[in-house]
């Protein structure tokens, strides 16, 4: 230790404010604030310890705000397998998991007729981390005959049971059908909601009141706190504004752990949750591939800078007419094993923890989620078409901001509305003027009417 403070003047926040006044030669002051006119942010371009938000906290100690982690930032690879023909899903599946994949997201959509046996062929599950990702009762159903109930204790089921229908009598269903198996079945799909153009508040709000209702929904079906809790999952889509999104992360741990302590959990520990953190399509330009490989690594960047558990990059024409390319699905792989074990992300536990500046935009997002998730409440929560409606309104608005930002120029977005390649094809379903086209969550069709 070398006390600096012993040789140099500490300055008051008074004492900056007054040098920067100074250094802008009679310019307007306001010029270091920044408003946030989509998010509804304010802050400063300067911090000062003075200005700092929030207590003191240790990484893996309650609230949570730096995290569940305390020996390592260690996080699992994911891919998102959508399975349509059970051999071609198993040989990729298999490929994947040979290209450092450990985890493995199968999403069936629709299909009820499921070929076990061709499609977890020489995959040992218990040896990786999976998720299978439910729409009808029947694909649970089969798939525990498959294993005649000696399920492998890896496996996660996600119901999103706010897009399904008859949502309360098959949450009713499946709960008891699951209690005290000690596994996450109830999904919270924040990404859905991301990538419709939603903010980091609302993400965060969504997520709680869901979280929530699950929560008093399996509790009253008898199950312990500690049960309900680890009876659920989230999903948080990472979005391209690198401070934004770890400090969203950070709000929600914060928020959802503050739910969780109202039901006096038999431990702190309860209040952990798994969250996935998917990196989606809607800031990529299919014009621009080469751009989209460094806004995925600065948005994988983020979530394991925020402590995320799972990290899934879709490749980014994965929604392309002409199909994934074989470069944009490798590095799909390939940028959260660089950033692991050639950048030593997995090394440092919340390495921004203690920034005046990430600490001021997640007590902010914080107070912001807090209180729309008060609201949802109050008006009987999302499961209630009424209340449903008016976050979709919300919503709109604010993808319409979004999308007009980027239509006028007033956001830059390489490869969308500026520096367009001239040598790429412009033959893709989505071009530089459907920016968020790429979402397909819409809330009319894929949100069912809710009683």
């Amino acid at each position: 230790m070398i006390q600096l403070k012993k040789d140099f003047k500490s300055s008051s926040l008074t004492e900056w404010i007054e040098q920067l006044k100074k250094e802008l030669k009679g310019d307007d002051f306001n010029k270091l604030l920044r408003e946030d006119e989509l998010e509804e942010l304010t802050h400063p371009t300067f911090s000062h310890q003075e200005s700092k938000s929030g207590s003191i906290e240790i990484p893996g100690s309650f609230p949570f705000t730096r995290g569940y982690k305390s020996k390592n930032n260690n996080w699992n690879n994911g891919y998102l397998l959508k399975v349509t023909d059970e051999k071609a899903a198993n040989s990729k599946a298999l490929d994947v998991l040979l290209k450092g994949c450990d985890s493995l997201v199968f999403d069936f959509q629709n299909k009820t007729e499921i070929n076990w046996q061709m499609l977890l062929n020489e995959i040992e599950l218990e040896f990786i981390q999976s998720e299978f990702r439910f729409t009808v009762i029947q694909q649970f159903t089969s798939l525990k005959n498959h294993f005649k109930n000696n399920l492998p204790s890896s496996i996660k089921f996600s119901f999103d049971f706010l897009t399904l229908d008859n949502s309360d009598q098959l949450l009713d269903t499946i709960s008891e059908e699951m209690k005290a198996t000690h596994r996450p079945f109830c999904f919270v799909d924040g990404f859905s909601i991301q990538q419709c153009g939603a903010t980091t508040w609302q993400e965060v709000a969504f997520m709680l009141t869901t979280g929530h209702h699950y929560l008093y929904s399996l509790i009253k079906n008898g199950y312990t706190v500690n049960e309900a809790v680890e009876s659920i999952h989230f999903s948080t889509g990472i979005g391209a504004n690198y401070f934004y999104e770890i400090a969203k992360i950070r709000a929600f741990r914060k928020g959802w752990a503050a739910i969780i302590n109202q039901y006096d959990p038999k431990n702190l520990s309860t209040d952990k949750c798994s969250i996935t953190g998917i990196v989606g399509l809607m800031n990529k330009s299919l014009l621009d591939p080469h751009t989209n490989l460094l806004r995925q690594t600065t948005e994988v960047m983020s979530a394991v800078s925020a402590g995320i558990e799972t990290i899934v990059v879709l490749p980014y024409d994965s929604q392309s007419t002409k199909g994934t390319s074989i470069l944009a699905e490798r590095m799909a792989l390939n940028i959260s094993l660089i950033l692991k074990e050639e950048s030593y992300f997995n090394a440092v536990i919340d390495p921004l923890g203690g920034s005046y500046s990430l600490e001021d935009l997640t007590t902010q997002i914080g107070e912001k989620s807090w209180a729309l998730f008060q609201n949802l409440e109050k008006s009987e929560g999302i499961f209630s078409l009424e209340t449903l409606t008016d976050l979709k309104s919300q919503i709109s608005l604010k993808a319409e901001i979004r999308k007009n930002q980027v239509l006028n120029n007033q956001k830059t977005i390489i490869g969308i509305n500026k520096f367009i390649n001239p040598n790429t094809e412009n033959n893709y379903f989505v071009n530089q003027n459907d920016y968020l086209g790429m979402s397909k969550i819409n809330f009319e069709s894929d949100l069912k009417q809710v009683k």
